[in-house]
């Protein structure tokens, strides 16, 4: 991820977090892991990493992927994306790929994150392709069907009218998807963020992957190791565990939301696939895997006044 953030994180900090998961998805992909004939493009190099490490990513990257995908096949296709914080993400091109293409995909960075993707998008035919009609600039890409935007969520009233003004429509379904972006902001800013996208947007669906359990062990091992290159876990402090995630839906206008931590997640997953990966590294202990798991949790919630069934029933994830 790399998510816009208030002090004391610092944004250089928060903005490295890309190059990180970017790197362990490399290594995971290169590993076998999962399909991504994109990710070579933004991010060129891997360094070898845990198989904990990569069993938490392939989770993460596949329960979202189905989620994404049950959307879009709900509405048809009849609809739209924006993506928070996405870094170097590759969904665009994936579901390009597949054809399977909202009506408009807006990711939201950065400046300086979405001029370095800009530039990669630029320069790689294989990435440019997939763009119909591009108009590209330093920092900024418009298209027939992607936007790259640069903007702050920390500023709620300046990110709502960009984006509009980059053409998403209130009245298309539109999935909110938010990658270890939420944690790095302050509470209160996450909750205007939050309640933005319930009141313009009512028929719609919040999707965010997020660390959680900060006060464990394990939890404040995590926060010191992020506080020590700068990162603070800013909105894990107020939204700590899958409670309150729940809650914070709630109270900022959403419904039937739920969360449910990434252990049990990867219990849902498709489990001819599972023993797949599994094979794919030797874990010496599961219990490390288990820890690392329970530290982060997937959750969502829902508006659906044009009663498209949208996700209404809670995530399906097999």
């Amino acid at each position: 991820m790399a998510a816009s953030v208030g002090l004391p994180s610092d944004d250089l900090a928060v903005q490295a977090t890309n190059d990180d998961a970017t790197s362990c998805k490399r290594y995971a992909v290169d590993r076998g892991y999962w399909k991504d004939e994109f990710i070579r493009y933004l991010y060129r190099s891997s360094e070898k990493k845990s198989p904990e490490i990569s069993r938490g990513y392939y989770a993460r990257v596949k329960s979202i992927h189905i989620l994404v995908d049950q959307f879009l096949d709900r509405t048809q296709q009849k609809c739209q994306l924006v993506t928070f914080g996405a870094g170097s993400d590759t969904l665009h091109w994936l579901l390009w790929k597949r054809k399977k293409l909202p009506a408009l995909h807006v990711e939201v960075d950065f400046p300086t994150v979405t001029a370095r993707k800009s530039h990669c998008i630029k320069t790689r035919p294989v990435l440019l392709e997939a763009l119909s009609n591009p108009v590209i600039t330093m920092e900024a890409i418009r298209s027939d069907h992607y936007v790259l935007l640069p903007a702050d969520l920390r500023d709620v009233k300046s990110l709502g009218k960009q984006l509009i003004d980059a053409g998403l429509d209130p009245n298309l379904p539109t999935l909110f998807l938010a990658e270890c972006v939420l944690a790095y902001v302050e509470g209160a800013k996450v909750n205007d963020v939050i309640r933005w996208t319930a009141e313009h947007f009512k028929t719609s669906v919040f999707l965010n992957y997020d660390p959680i359990n900060p006060f464990d062990k394990f939890g404040e091992i995590m926060k010191q190791n992020l506080k020590s290159r700068g990162c603070a876990l800013l909105g894990m402090e107020t939204c700590p565990d899958s409670e309150s995630q729940v809650k914070r839906y709630h109270d900022n206008g959403w419904e039937g939301a739920w969360s449910m931590d990434m252990a049990e997640v990867y219990a849902r997953l498709p489990r001819d696939d599972v023993a797949r990966i599994e094979r794919i590294d030797f874990l010496d202990e599961r219990e490390l895997l288990d820890q690392l798991l329970r530290h982060y949790c997937l959750s969502g919630a829902h508006l659906d006044s044009q009663q498209l069934g949208a996700m209404d029933d809670g995530p399906t994830i097999y």
